[in-house]
């Protein structure tokens, strides 16, 4: 193993795609909502960036995505402009910034993002945000990230939860429209991981963020392991789905490990860093496989896309 590789207290080194620092009133309304089906969660609303960033260093993490994304149109100027603010004061965040299906603009707020603020891609939650990302109105979005060759995250997967579905042949349309903009499926479409394999092999712009479903999949295992009922909280895992799609789930590490990320939605994951590498060592894979998704997929992704962060 390369030794750059390794921090100096013998961890793999982590870069983290995906974070979410936002304005106090949307963290409030960030964490409120988390504690609805988890309560007790161990977040306060009134958690500050900056004792967000004492966490994500204290976990070892040396750079990070800072993911927004506006729930109304009205909010999404004043929204990136906070993100270009914020990171712009912080050497180890990497920005992205969003739309809203109803921004009039979408290209000139792209380019906005994409050349006055440097920012390194766009991020979409339609199921948060509640519209269609894939729709053609989406188009002006899709064209600049194409032209200028950079990436769109987007929330897929936990359909049950959300209480929405895939739009898959809009996300193919997009995918066969624009194979030059990079997209990150964000949670892989759990627990859909046969179609993500699928995607692997078709579209090699296509990357998989296995944020919250590692998480997801350990939890099933230690309950099926244990002979125990899921927990009622449970019931939005789609526990069919996930017996149906085991075996693609294991087949991704194995066939496409190096098109694998693994982000945390900190700070409202599933839990403090070493947690959530504990999860990722629940499943034993090779030492190369954890080290390439724990951080030099992410470095190959960055560089693909033309950026060259300074770490440490």
């Amino acid at each position: 193993m390369e030794k750059e590789q390794v921090s100096a207290d013998g961890k793999f080194r982590w870069i983290d795609p995906h974070v979410h620092i936002l304005p106090p009133r949307r963290m409030r309304g960030l964490v409120r909502w988390v504690k609805k089906f988890t309560p007790g969660y161990p977040v306060s609303e009134d958690i500050t960036p900056e004792e967000i960033l004492d966490g994500i260093r204290s976990g070892g993490v040396e750079l990070f995505f800072n993911l927004v994304f506006p729930l109304w149109e009205e909010e999404t100027y004043d929204l990136n402009r906070f993100n270009y603010e914020l990171c712009s004061g912080i050497p180890e965040a990497l920005a992205f910034g969003s739309l809203h299906i109803d921004t009039p603009d979408k290209e000139s707020e792209t380019l906005r993002c994409l050349d006055e603020y440097g920012f390194v891609g766009m991020k979409l939650h339609p199921f948060a945000q509640r519209f269609p990302a894939f729709d053609p109105v989406m188009d002006p979005l899709f064209s600049v990230l194409d032209r200028r060759g950079r990436p769109l995250l987007v929330h897929t997967g936990f359909d049950l939860f959300y209480g929405m579905d895939l739009e898959k042949d809009n996300l193919i349309r997009v995918l066969e429209s624009y194979p030059r903009m990079p997209m990150v499926l964000v949670h892989s479409l759990f627990p859909q991981f046969a179609l993500a394999l699928q995607l692997l092999e078709r579209y090699p712009q296509v990357w998989m963020d296995m944020t919250n479903s590692i998480s997801v999949m350990r939890l099933y295992l230690e309950f099926k392991r244990s002979g125990q009922s899921l927990p009622p909280q449970a019931s939005s895992l789609e526990v069919e789905e996930v017996e149906r799609n085991q075996e693609h789930f294991w087949a991704l590490f194995g066939e496409y490990p190096r098109r694998i990320i693994y982000g945390t939605d900190y700070p409202v994951g599933f839990g403090e860093y070493q947690k959530l590498r504990d999860d990722l060592d629940f499943f034993d894979f090779p030492d190369e496989t954890k080290r390439m998704i724990l951080f030099s997929n992410v470095m190959d992704f960055l560089h693909s896309v033309g950026v060259n962060p300074p770490l440490r």
